[in-house]
């Protein structure tokens, strides 16, 4: 990543977390004034009534969260959940996400190949699963999501970067984090009643799930020191 490449993206990143900021404040601002608005029933009151204006909405959370990189999908993916009746809330996340993994995709074909090596460096994990499966871009794509090994937004800049395959990509970065949307959507709509059965359901589904990308880092650890 050459000097104006790393201004461009100091930049991008700084502008989105001030907006995020913005947001953030709003809503803190909304409730503070009116409390009742961080209750089940009255919380979707935050967003707009017109469900593709609200989805609009939601779409650029992503965005910004994605260019900052201030925090995991996970975050908007619950406050999805809270605001949105399953299963609205699942497409409306992964709508969001979609367009996220692609912005970020076209970003990293903007880095180039320079910025591949300062995530394997600081990701040694991940040039395993290149190495693992470097011709299936979907199977590398989908491993990636899965795993949980890095964020959405650095996983899709080095993805974008590597010169993968475009529907590879998309194709198998949505089918992995689709379970996550899911789950994410779940326990945002029961998070407002922690006794629930639903919710301590989904918690043990969210423990299955990072059980998994468990098994299948080491799964892949042992492919790679076999054919080392």
């Amino acid at each position: 990543m050459n000097k104006k490449q790393k201004i461009a993206m100091t930049i991008a990143r700084i502008a989105a977390l001030i907006l995020l900021l913005l947001v953030i404040a709003y809503v803190f601002v909304r409730i503070k004034r009116d409390p009742e608005l961080a209750t089940a029933e009255n919380i979707v009151k935050l967003i707009s009534q017109n469900k593709i204006i609200a989805t609009l909405e939601f779409t650029v959370l992503y965005l910004l969260k994605g260019i900052s990189m201030v925090f995991p999908s996970a975050v908007i993916n619950i406050a999805s959940g809270m605001v949105f009746d399953f299963p609205l809330s699942a497409f409306i996340s992964g709508f969001g996400i979609f367009v996220e993994f692609m912005v970020m995709f076209l970003v990293g074909r903007f880095l180039g190949n320079e910025y591949i090596q300062t995530i394997k460096t600081k990701y040694p994990v991940v040039e395993k699963v290149d190495n693992f499966q470097t011709n299936n871009s979907f199977f590398v794509s989908f491993l990636i999501r899965i795993m949980g090994v890095i964020s959405y937004d650095m996983a899709s800049l080095y993805l974008g970067a590597s010169g993968i395959n475009w529907l590879g990509f998309i194709a198998g970065s949505m089918c992995g984090a689709t379970l996550n949307i899911i789950v994410d959507g779940l326990f945002g709509k029961y998070i407002f009643n922690p006794f629930s059965w639903q919710l301590w359901a989904v918690v043990g589904i969210r423990l299955l799930v990072i059980i998994l990308a468990i098994f299948i880092r080491k799964v892949i650890r042992n492919k790679c020191v076999t054919k080392g």
